[in-house]
């Protein structure tokens, strides 16, 4: 019966489909033997991938746009052809207008509308006019253009009022986490 055939079933090979030798070995023991993936593979286009969890709450009622605290990654590209790929999704409130949100390199804002106002445009942007809270998900890529370090971030601003990351605005009743992702990827 059954435990003859489990006696007999040492490994399952699956091969890489433009591949007769990178075999990824699934053993009866349950380890798992992957083997080493060359730039060109399908497996191989993820050079590195960084996260990081906000759980602090920050507010802001500022129109300039400014650094969310506890809200960044520094990395160092392993190529300088890499796209570097930057995504937040963050837990935010405001209590009357328009809160914004931009991704950074540094102090340079990596993507930004064609037609651009210094404080109402950004990668992403909510009304919540009143008792609002929502989760928004913005994402920026650019090249790496050399291996130096950079760090990721967030700014934000508001038109007016006050926003929140982290909480609702109207108290501390409602909390919540953001989480920031910056993934290096070959062209």
């Amino acid at each position: 019966g059954g435990s003859s055939i489990m006696a007999t079933l040492n490994a399952t090979n699956l091969k890489h489909a433009s591949s007769s030798s990178n075999n990824i070995v699934l053993a009866a023991n349950g380890s798992v033997n992957i083997p080493t993936l060359t730039t060109n593979s399908q497996f191989g286009n993820l050079r590195q991938y960084k996260i990081l969890s906000k759980t602090t709450k920050s507010s802001i009622t500022g129109t300039t746009p400014t650094l969310i605290p506890d809200f960044s990654i520094t990395i160092t590209p392993t190529a300088s052809d890499s796209i570097m790929v930057v995504k937040a999704t963050m837990f935010c409130s405001i209590n009357t207008h328009v809160i914004l949100f931009r991704i950074y390199n540094g102090t340079t804002q990596i993507i930004q509308p064609a037609s651009f106002d210094s404080h109402d445009d950004g990668t992403g942007a909510w009304y919540g006019s009143g008792d609002r809270m929502s989760n928004q998900h913005v994402a920026a890529f650019e090249t790496s253009g050399n291996t130096n370090a950079r760090t990721y971030n967030v700014y934000w601003n508001v038109t007016g009022g006050t926003g929140w990351i982290n909480r609702y605005q109207g108290s501390d009743s409602y909390n919540s986490t953001s989480i920031l992702e910056v993934m290096e990827v070959a062209p």
